[in-house]
């Protein structure tokens, strides 16, 4: 999906030094704008600098910061697909 950007780790050989958590960003919506429209799907996600504001300052992000996604080793195949669905369906 070109019009988000992941923001961390994306480098397939490096998969494993990433955390389940991922955030990202949109050409087109802020952060709040994306995680609204998700909570309308169903999907519900955090929206801002996550108490990392010098972080989110340095990546040139701020006021807006990122959309926040919390993946966890108990969500299910169905539910990322789900949310895949659910980010394509924002752009």
């Amino acid at each position: 999906m070109p019009e988000f950007t992941i923001h961390g780790i994306t480098a397939p050989q490096r998969m494993s030094e990433r955390l389940s958590t991922v955030s990202v960003t949109h050409v087109g919506k802020t952060p709040a704008q994306m995680a609204e429209e998700l909570g309308h799907q169903g999907v519900f996600t955090w929206h801002g600098n996550n108490y990392a504001v010098e972080l989110t300052t340095a990546l040139g992000l701020e006021p807006h910061g990122m959309l926040r996604i919390g993946m966890v080793h108990y969500n299910t195949k169905d539910e990322v697909d789900r949310l895949l669905e659910s980010l394509e369906n924002l752009a």
